[in-house]
């Protein structure tokens, strides 16, 4: 028994005086016989009959509000079937309510100080939390030994069993919940350095919601709470007393809790996390009863890529010689088949990780899911077998149910070690990450079981994809630290132990590498110095950073870099860029757009070699990030994706991006770019004509919440317009404006990008500030593929600047269609039809003034949206859009 722990004041015997319902000094053995007890910690068990009931999801659709339209949540969870019969053979008595802080410290005082961590549970009677697996089964073997009775964590079926009383719907209240049960029901909380106050916190008090048809209260929300079983996937038969499989990665969990969607609430869902893991939303409830004798099933067999893995070092007889140029890809290594629900999915996968095994395989892992906040989101893995030439179809590398697992790095340690580094969230988004650490010792055949490294759920440890070791032995991990910058954790005893660096890398998603002097040097994404990447240096192992600007471009969302030491010396960064200038085979300097090598021969001082990540052949549509499709020629590479980087014992360098995997040597990097051919510019062809395109929009139609909403950082749309006689009267400040998207029918989300569509808006500019933007029309056609144009007083242009994950766009990035033309004057019509071949025709007033391909932006829905820059004044007359194709006015 741990020191310290001790019965409370009360004690059994005064419990037996005290208490009617049942009195403990009367046992002689067995379960009790009564409907109800109460126990000395005063807690009411209700007595909980044998039965059978079909365990998992219905296979029925679930209600809409529960879903929220997303398809993985149509029939439930992947993991809630086959639905099964379970059947409970014996009786058990199961806690009304879940364990109190008040019950709780009685078996461990020590917790109290625990109490309003993150502002939950302060009183006696709020659910406890911030407890582990084995903290809840240490109490239960402690309650046991006191009150001479078997208590224990329910199963996994028990709980189900239980929580639904007989029912066989969402809920034990039918297809929804009472308000009661809805505490904070949004997708997530979690813990920021900036907020002071969190107006999202809610009581945990127990027994405030309705109890079910068997007594319980609290089976939906208030807290997750642990169950006995290792989480695994359900058999196809039935099953009687199952315990869960005989071994795992997490403890069941179930319930759901405050701070969570109602989808994550149903009585079927299953959730899960490490034994060792403490958050905010996990507490527990007790059963009394002997844990059935049932054995365990087997553990579940290991995916495609941990089978049949050689042990045998490679040979050498597929390396390519290292004197000679050699370039290999685009080759997809992302490979989910479509419509893929769950566990991996084939909507979004991103975020990616590569490292050599020591069999010569590269092993490939980056996170799937539907949503990146999303806690569906697991990681997905794929093997390179060693002379092997297309990678394998994905399969499931880690996945805590129910919880996002973030930011996958991996690393090789050269001396036989596989390391896996990753974010544990407390449930949905990237913001409340744990660190964990795996490793393997067998070519990525089987891993370690994962130790909480950083085991706080907070900001500042979601890792970054460069991990590295410094010549002095420091294990050296970059994690993305909150407010848009970099950190680094450092373990001085090979793994053992970890602790944080303490300075801030200026940018998010660094990549670092240590110099030959010692220094460490990072680039980070965002955070611009002079308009260039901004580049970190410390003489300290990251305690503190100086800061200047690279000579690289900076990077936008959907892009990360990746930045490297080669076993031959130089630097090398991967990254992205517009308009970069290379030096080509003809020696001239000319224009490049995409992912790009530097190399840099003097740490980092020049780099003189530079040059596109492309197989440099006629120009062809190849698939990016979630296979969206860019062009890839000897001008123009992927324009976004997050990297990574492994060189491998034959000193091939391996590049893999959020789709894509490439390989070339130190020779192809040194040898200059073929010249370029002659450039082909969009044509303008004469597209079918239509007048007045289908739907159309104007005045009070921008009112309507169901269709067009109006979006700000800072006002409403009261403030930003005035309608007279149908005409707006528009004065916006930056990150204001209108957006049409949905999924209606005749809506611009329901836009076929193969067959071309056509928008255009009316509007009159009153008065714009120089070198700013005026009105905008923006559209998004979902694939990838954005087309964005704004009207000045004098001047129309369009934007091909940063790749950025938002729609607010700097006039930095515009470059000009026409200059010295009067938009003020008058109403003018300006339109941009889009063709099939995604090139966008653009008019202003019926008069052809450019063509131009589309600009790649990462991933949303469809949309059209139109406001203003800050100080603009104008009149919009009418936003007018048409899905038949391109026509011209």
């Amino acid at each position: 028994m741990r020191p310290g722990w001790k019965a409370g004041p009360l004690g059994i015997f005064g419990i037996c005086a005290a208490v009617a319902v049942f009195s403990f000094c009367s046992w002689k053995g067995g379960l009790p016989k009564e409907p109800e007890v109460v126990n000395s910690l005063m807690m009411r068990l209700v007595r909980v009959e044998p039965g059978s009931f079909q365990m998992g999801a219905s296979g029925n659709p679930l209600p809409l509000a529960l879903t929220d339209g997303k398809p993985n949540r149509q029939l439930g969870d992947f993991d809630e079937h086959p639905a099964h019969r379970s059947t409970i053979t014996r009786p058990f008595y199961m806690a009304i309510h879940e364990v109190t802080n008040a019950q709780y410290e009685q078996f461990d005082p020590s917790h109290r100080e625990l109490r309003g961590k993150l502002g939950f549970s302060k009183e006696d009677d709020e659910a406890v939390v911030f407890v582990s697996w084995h903290d809840a089964v240490r109490f239960c073997e402690w309650l046991s030994l006191r009150e001479g009775r078997p208590y224990r964590l329910p199963t996994e079926a028990e709980w189900e069993y239980a929580a639904r009383a007989g029912t066989l719907g969402p809920f034990h209240s039918g297809d929804s919940l009472p308000e009661s049960f809805l505490k904070n029901p949004i997708r997530s909380w979690f813990p920021r350095p900036d907020r002071s106050s969190p107006t999202e916190i809610v009581s945990l008090t127990v027994g405030q919601t309705p109890a079910n048809a068997w007594g319980l209260h609290d089976m939906h929300g208030n807290v997750e709470e642990w169950c006995y079983d290792w989480y695994g996937p359900y058999p196809g038969e039935a099953q009687v007393d199952p315990v869960g499989r005989d071994s795992g990665d997490f403890r069941v969990t179930r319930g759901g809790s405050h701070s969570t969607e109602l989808y994550y609430l149903r009585s079927s869902n299953r959730s899960g996390t490490l034994p060792e893991d403490r958050s905010w939303l996990i507490g527990f409830r007790v059963v009394m009863g002997e844990l059935p004798p049932t054995a365990p099933l087997p553990v579940e067999p290991p995916p495609p890529h941990q089978l049949q893995v050689s042990q045998s070092a490679p040979d050498g007889s597929a390396s390519p010689s290292p004197d000679r140029p050699y370039f290999r890809g685009p080759l997809r290594y992302v490979n989910i088949p479509e419509e893929s629900q769950g566990p991996l999915f084939s909507k979004h996968n991103h975020d990616p990780a590569i490292a050599e095994c020591p069999n010569g395989d590269l092993l490939a892992v980056w996170y799937s899911c539907e949503s990146e906040p999303g806690r569906e989101l697991s990681l997905a893995a794929s093997r390179l077998r060693y002379g092997g030439q297309e990678w394998e179809q994905a399969s499931l590398f880690w996945d805590a149910p129910d919880r996002n697992d973030h930011a996958p790095a991996l690393w090789f340690d050269g001396r036989g070690t596989l390391y896996h580094f990753g974010g544990l969230s407390a449930a949905a988004t990237w913001g409340n990450l744990a660190m964990l650490m795996r490793t393997s010792r067998d070519n990525g055949a089987s891993w370690s079981k994962a130790r909480l490294i950083a085991p706080e759920h907070t900001t500042g440890q979601m890792p970054v994809e460069s991990v590295f070791q410094t010549r002095e032995g420091v294990i050296v991990v970059p994690v993305d630290l909150y407010g848009g910058d970099s950190g680094l954790w450092l373990s001085r005893d090979e793994g053992a132990t970890w602790a944080p660096a303490g300075g801030a890398i200026r940018g998010i998603h660094a990549g670092v590498v240590q110099l030959a002097d010692g220094r460490l040097m990072a680039l980070g994404r965002g955070k611009a110095i002079d308009g260039k990447m901004p580049m970190s240096l410390s003489s300290d192992l990251g305690k503190s950073w100086t800061h200047q600007a690279s000579p690289f471009p900076i990077l936008g969302g959907g892009q990360r870099l990746a930045f490297t030491r080669l076993k031959e010396g130089p630097l090398l960064l991967v990254s992205f860029g517009r308009k970069l200038s290379i030096r080509d085979a003809s020696r001239r300097q000319r224009p490049v757009s995409g992912m790009f090598a530097a190399l840099s021969l003097d740490e980092g001082v020049t780099w003189p070699y530079m040059r596109l990540v492309s197989d440099d052949g006629p120009a062809r549509e190849i698939e990016t990030m979630d296979g969206h499709q860019v062009t890839m020629s000897r001008s123009s590479a992927e324009p976004v994706g997050y990297l990574s980087i492994t060189q491998t014992d034959d000193s091939l360098i391996h590049v893999i991006s959020s789709r894509q995997y490439y390989s070339f040597n130190l020779a192809w990097l040194k040898t200059p770019a073929p010249a370029a051919r002659r450039p082909s510019s969009p044509s303008g062809r004469r597209l079918s004509r239509k007048t007045r395109l289908a739907s159309r929009a104007s005045g009070e139609d921008f009112r309507d919440e169901g269709r067009w909403r109006f979006e700000s950082n800072n006002a409403d749309s009261s403030k930003a317009i005035a309608i007279a006689r149908g005409i707006f009267a528009l004065s916006t400040k930056d990150g204001q404006q209108f957006r049409l998207r949905d999924n209606q029918s005749d809506s611009f989300g329901a836009l076929q990008s193969e067959r071309g569509f056509s928008a255009e808006i009316r509007a009159q500019v009153l008065s714009s500030k120089e070198g700013r933007r005026g009105v905008d029309l923006e559209l998004y056609d979902g694939l990838g593929s954005r087309y964005a144009i704004t009207i000045t007083r004098n001047g129309v242009y369009w934007y091909e600047g940063p790749i950025l994950g938002t729609s607010y766009l700097d006039f930095d990035g515009y470059t000009r269609l026409v200059e010295g033309v009067d938009n003020s004057g008058r109403m003018h019509t300006f339109r941009v039809a889009v063709r099939e071949d995604r090139t966008a025709q653009i008019y202003r007033d019926g008069r052809l003034i450019g063509s131009r391909r589309f600009e790649y932006r990462t991933p949303r829905e469809p949309y059209l949206a139109w406001g203003a820059d800050e100080n603009v004044r104008a009149r919009v007359g009418e936003v007018s859009y048409d899905l038949q194709g391109p026509f011209r006015p």
